[in-house]
């Protein structure tokens, strides 16, 4: 159980990483907050993932038993409320992935999702379980980056020339920089042996 965090400029493969590493895990739950729990499913081909959808507003309903549509992102209580409900169903370890903090941040002050963050971490920590976390690099300020990534025991920084940096990490490397294939199967070894 750990949690990692993969920073980095849009269209660097952040998104690619969750997609692939969480066919790896039985029990997942996705939280999206760039795209909808449409396009989500879509792209995993999966229809045993709990998607929670923070970017479609409203009160549509999804056709998808394990869809939850937040209506009201900019209450952050809604979005706990219905991350806490999917995970009060969980049953074992499951891994919780959210594409991404960025997503949250344009709604909400650094220091809100701070605390949304620590609680969220500290359910999964005490569930043994794991997350996969986004945060799209120089979209805030270097203090809230800088403060995000304080949370995490794994930080992946993602490039536009295809490099992988491991800024931080739980498991001992021989290296810090690596292209997208070892990137992913040190993220795994991260979520699988971490502890």
């Amino acid at each position: 159980m750990t949690h990692v965090l993969i920073n980095g400029p849009p269209g660097t493969g952040k998104c690619k990483y969750l997609e692939d590493i969480s066919r790896e895990f039985d029990n997942v739950v996705w939280i999206t907050t760039l795209s909808s729990a449409y396009f989500v499913r879509k792209r995993l081909k999966r229809e045993d993932v709990w998607i929670i959808d923070t970017y479609t507003w409203g009160k549509k309903e999804s056709n998808e038993s394990r869809d939850i549509i937040v209506s009201n992102p900019l209450n952050l209580n809604e979005v706990s409320l219905a991350i806490n409900k999917v995970l009060d169903d969980m049953e074992g370890n499951y891994l919780l992935v959210m594409n991404s903090i960025s997503g949250l941040l344009i709604y909400h002050t650094y220091q809100r999702i701070l605390h949304f963050l620590r609680a969220l971490l500290v359910r999964i920590e005490k569930e043994k379980s794991s997350s996969l976390f986004t945060l799209v690099k120089d979209a805030h300020e270097k203090t809230v980056e800088v403060s995000i990534s304080m949370y995490f025991p794994n930080i992946v920084e993602t490039r536009e020339d295809g490099k992988v940096r491991i800024i931080k990490s739980s498991i001992p490397l021989d290296k810090n920089e690596f292209n997208s294939e070892e990137a992913k199967e040190i993220i795994k070894r991260m979520l699988k042996e971490s502890s």
